[in-house]
């Protein structure tokens, strides 16, 4: 039993990291994506893999890209929203020193919708 929850568990974070990244790519313009994606040195196409669920960011990609979709946000006065490390990688959301460092957003995100879905 505690198997089952520990994969239902983690099927949601999977899916709540996946629609973050979804949700920032439907909001953004193509030229926003790769413009994304350069500052935070990965491709356009690599964004779709992460969005997709086809691929997990690293630590160090999901900081970059918080660090970008920050200062896109700020570009655009909030239109676009800022993606989280938290929203990236579960190792992120996990982390106590991100929990501190973040406070409350740790485990929220930009996208009021997205901790309804289940």
């Amino acid at each position: 039993m505690c198997k089952l929850a520990n994969f239902s568990i983690l099927r949601n974070l999977t899916q709540m990291i996946i629609r973050a990244m979804k949700l920032w790519m439907l909001a953004a313009t193509p030229a926003q994506q790769t413009d994304l994606a350069l500052r935070a040195g990965t491709s356009r196409q690599y964004l779709y893999h992460l969005s997709g669920g086809f691929r997990d960011a690293s630590p160090g990609l999901a900081a970059r890209l918080e660090a970008a979709s920050l200062a896109m946000s700020n570009e655009t006065n909030g239109k676009l929203p800022r993606v989280y490390r938290t929203d990236l990688n579960i190792d992120c959301r996990n982390c106590d020193f991100a929990a501190k460092c973040l406070g409350a957003v740790a485990t929220t995100s930009q996208f009021d919708h997205l901790g309804a879905e289940s």
